[in-house]
């Protein structure tokens, strides 16, 4: 006999933990939740006070209070109280005469008290009601009730008071939640951050005819403040840009540096996988730096935080004095053990990145509000980003050597004004002897002057010469560092790869159903030791005996490498042309970089060419006054504007489907670098196909 019947899901009591406290966790993310809560009802004004909140007393209380349009008992009933419902997905925008863009629509924020405090009154009124609404949440009785044996308990069953109590004034409106038994004691510090932090939440470049003001109370630090940020602030910036897009004509604006005026300009490339974003950043060097702490005490330079039609989509929790507690969800300050001295830190910028629902749906807010969920989209949005961020680190090095410059040359015009004034000084006194005596002492006093100068150059020289030394050694300890870092990355990620399929041959083979999923994990755990074992080759080159410096001779060198890829060329058919000079010997230096520069290069060359009707590949060597420069040019199918610096970081390729892994460029950087040389991707030397890598190394003939 045959039985059918069906089956519902239900929810133990403890479900309300987990989409709380478990879910949300941390304190500023909640009261952010809240805080959107009274945005989608249309307040324009709201209260957060916090009561006797720095320690755990029977009169502490958090209560957020807005001037919104208020909830119904239906609404309590059939929205508030019922999970995963958000009436904001039906409708996107709240009602006239405000209309702005809802921006919760998960239907869980709500539950964001349970991470503040175990119980929550919530008192509401809709306009020309004439009593005002409470229920009474207290998340102890769920937590008694999962704590309890025997049958299951479950979440829909508790039962919370509501009752009503007449209202004075029949226009007020609005909700207020106030939250007692408070779960952690809050410092002064904590609710300056949290100021800091909420007075973010909406744009300052948005355009809102209503505004959105929030009041924060806290009487035990005689904190009584609206949480704004003054628009002026970023007027003082060294450096600023902005970046647009177009739907229509297809394009989104990307930041451009141009290396010989030292200038950043905007260029337009193609709308990426993410669309269309507007994206603001101002760039504060040192003494910019110092104006905005003396101008702007209360507020932090603190990085980039993402707007989500004209609201912030997470609070991006990263004004803390502990690192540790930092987010960093764009990875803007984990790049700085790259480059210390160049890489651009959150507290050098002020960034705004503006997206909206309807034209980037694939950048979603993840559940915890910790970050966004992590897709395709969202990470091409991250390298999008980090791009603009590259041009002013270029800016940064352009300064900063510039600045060196014009120090130096003040020094040594001041000493040559001073050669000229004892000159001028010592024409006049031959012209008048009677002079001579009276003019004596001055000429004395200019040429002790003088020695100080020549002697203030030299030291500065030598001071410069010293710090570069420091620095370079500084720059190989943190290369080092870095490279353990990503080789340790490298190798557990692709052991953790081959356990897995080693793990499933364990299991299941032989199996004639499954064979062609055998030959594909075969093949994949080839590539990875590939992989692997390039990297790990490239770190131990450090200690081989062939690093020891040598005289080279460049031209035969680079023919001799040109051969051995001789089969490969003829193979693929790619037509090779070499343009050097006469003989070119290089002193003191390691042909194994330059061995790896070339090899690497001409791997990728290879692989762009491949599937071309055109295949040629062109190296060309250029003797420039004190510089030696290197072009490998090829007709491959070439690489984006948008990604000529992104591509010499490591794992990061374009040829992924030829086998790239996004190793080769990042080791030709690292060889040129160390050769104190200079590499980037130009314009190619074939016009609209290709791609040219030019590489300078200083020379002296």
């Amino acid at each position: 006999m045959n039985e059918h019947g069906a089956l519902k899901w239900r929810f133990d009591v403890s479900t309300f933990r987990l989409i709380g406290r478990d879910l949300i966790t941390d304190r500023v993310t909640a009261l952010f939740e809240l805080v959107k809560n009274c945005y989608d009802a249309n307040a324009t004004d709201v209260t957060i006070t916090f009561n006797n909140v720095s320690s755990k007393q029977s009169d502490s209380f958090i209560s957020v209070a807005d001037n919104g349009i208020g909830m119904s008992f239906v609404d309590i009933r059939d929205k508030w109280m019922v999970i995963g419902t958000s009436n904001k997905r039906e409708h996107s925008y709240t009602p006239e005469p405000i209309k702005r863009r809802c921006v919760g629509e998960k239907g869980i924020g709500r539950f964001a008290v349970d991470k503040l405090g175990d119980i929550v009154n919530i008192r509401t009124k809709q306009i020309n009601e004439d009593k005002w609404l409470e229920v009474v949440i207290d998340w102890n009785a769920y937590f008694d009730k999962s704590k309890e044996k025997g049958e299951i308990q479950l979440f829909t069953d508790i039962e919370n008071e509501y009752s009503y109590t007449d209202a004075d004034n029949i226009s007020e409106h609005g909700t207020r939640l106030l939250i007692t038994g408070v779960r952690e004691a809050w410092a002064k510090g904590d609710i300056m951050r949290f100021i800091s932090e909420i007075s973010k939440i909406v744009s300052p470049f948005a355009d809102f005819s209503y505004p959105f003001k929030i009041r924060v109370i806290a009487p035990e630090f005689n904190i009584d403040t609206l949480a704004s940020r003054n628009i002026d602030d970023v007027n003082i910036a060294t450096l600023s840009f902005t970046l647009d897009y177009n739907t229509f004509q297809g394009y989104q604006e990307v930041a451009k540096y141009n290396e010989l005026s030292g200038n950043i300009e905007i260029d337009k490339i193609p709308l990426k996988s993410f669309g269309g974003i507007r994206m603001r950043v101002y760039y504060f060097d040192e003494t910019a730096r110092r104006k905005y702490r003396k101008d702007f005490p209360n507020n932090q330079i603190d990085g980039i935080k993402i707007y989500r039609d004209g609201v912030i989509t997470t609070p991006f929790a990263e004004n803390e004095h502990d690192d540790d507690k930092k987010r960093d969800i764009l990875g803007i300050d984990k790049r700085i053990w790259m480059n210390i001295f160049d890489r651009v830190s959150s507290r050098e910028i002020i960034g705004l990145v503006e997206i909206t629902k309807e034209g980037n749906p694939l950048i979603i807010d993840a559940t915890n509000r910790q970050d966004f969920v992590d897709n395709e989209e969202y990470k091409e949005l991250k390298d999008f980003i980090i791009k603009q961020l590259d041009c002013i680190e270029n800016y940064k090095k352009y300064r900063r050597k510039a600045k060196k410059k014009e120090s130096q040359g003040t020094l040594e015009v001041a000493g040559q004004n001073i050669l000229d004034f004892i000159s001028s000084v010592e024409s006049i006194t031959r012209d008048n002897p009677n002079l001579k005596e009276s003019f004596a002492p001055v000429i004395e006093q200019a040429k002790k002057t003088g020695k100080a100068v020549r002697t203030a150059i030299k030291e500065k020289k030598e001071a410069e010469e010293e710090f570069a030394r420091k620095e370079n050694i500084y720059m190989s300890i943190m290369s080092l560092q870095e490279y353990a870092i990503h080789i340790t990355h490298a190798v557990r990620t692709t052991l953790n790869k081959i356990r897995d399929r080693v793990e499933y041959f364990d299991m299941f083979f032989p199996d004639q159903d499954e064979e062609e999923l055998f030959k594909r994990y075969a093949k994949e755990m080839f590539r990875e030791f590939k992989v692997l074992n390039r990297v790990i080759d490239y770190m131990l080159s450090y200690s081989q005996s062939n690093l020891h410096p040598e005289d080279i001779e460049l031209n035969d060198t680079i023919r001799e490498i040109y051969s051995e890829y001789a089969p490969i060329f003829t193979s693929n058919q790619v037509i090779v042309d070499l343009v050097l000079p006469g003989k070119i010997t290089l002193k003191d230096t390691r042909k194994q970089f330059f061995r790896d520069i070339f090899q690497n290069l001409l791997d990728n060359s290879v692989k762009a060419v491949r599937n071309t009707d055109k295949k040629i590949v062109r190296c060309e060597v250029v003797l420039e006054k004190e510089k030696l420069i290197i072009l490998v040019s090829d007709t491959g199918y070439g690489i984006p504007v948008e990604n000529r610096q992104w591509v010499f970081g490591i794992y990061n390729t374009t040829t992924q489907e030829q086998g790239g892994a996004g190793i080769g460029l990042y080791i030709v950087k690292t060889r040129v670098e160390s050769l104190k040389g200079h590499i980037e991707i130009i314009d190619s030397e074939f016009g609209d196909i290709g791609t040219t890598v030019k590489i300078e190394l200083p020379f002296k003939k």
